[in-house]
């Protein structure tokens, strides 16, 4: 079974001070479906450990606060750290890294881009325009309408990474590392009712070039 080291998004309960990590529970059910072995990385414990002690195939950044570019708060500043941790260390070790809306974002960052707010890009669906030079352009091009739930787009992107695929109106809705196995997209997969085959072999093409025969 492939196992993914998932990241998670931080919370502050109202009722006293407990800050406190989460995962959409749909994110198990894809997962399943996926046929992967989710692994969560608690923010304040050492991540190495799992890598030294499991064999971990991928990592997935999940959504969930904005980046602290964007909204400097102290969850969004903690979880950029780590999540910036994260990725270096994926990037050392030759670990695959998949982002998912801010996921996406923080990969962007990493590497140099900054962001603005954008309109109607919240609880819609859209089409996609895809880039022929994408390493995943077959299996982008496969997607009908994606779903789309976010405020803010990348501005500049830097020049180590590729615009995979936009919107109609050219805002950036996926990305790929010119020379790394690193990809972000937009859109949500676990947020649909019914999941999309073609958005989960896009996930299962990027983590193992192996698609899903349903």
């Amino acid at each position: 079974m492939i196992k993914i080291a998932v990241t998670q998004r931080l919370l502050s309960n109202e009722s006293y001070y407990e800050p406190r990590e989460a995962l959409d529970t749909r994110w198990g059910l894809l997962f399943e479906k996926l046929g992967f072995l989710p692994i969560a990385l608690p923010i304040e414990y050492d991540f190495k450990n799992y890598f030294n002690s499991i064999s971990i195939d991928g990592i997935l950044l999940t959504g969930g606060n904005d980046l602290s570019s964007i909204s400097p708060n102290e969850e969004s500043i903690k979880r950029d750290m780590f999540e910036k941790k994260v990725i270096k260390y994926g990037i050392e070790n030759d670990i695959p890294i998949f982002g998912v809306c801010r996921g996406m974002q923080i990969i962007a960052e990493y590497f140099g881009a900054d962001f603005i707010e954008v309109q109607n890009q919240v609880s819609i669906k859209h089409s996609l325009k895809v880039n022929s030079k994408s390493k995943y352009a077959n299996e982008l091009n496969n997607l009908n309408k994606v779903n789309s739930f976010h405020n803010y787009a990348i501005n500049n992107m830097p020049n180590e990474l590729l615009v995979s695929a936009t919107n109609e109106n050219n805002i950036v809705k996926a990305i790929e590392h010119k020379k790394y196995k690193i990809f972000g997209q937009m859109w949500h997969s676990e947020r649909e009712d019914i999941f999309n085959i073609d958005e989960m072999n896009l996930i299962r093409f990027f983590f193992n070039n192996l698609e899903l025969n349903i």
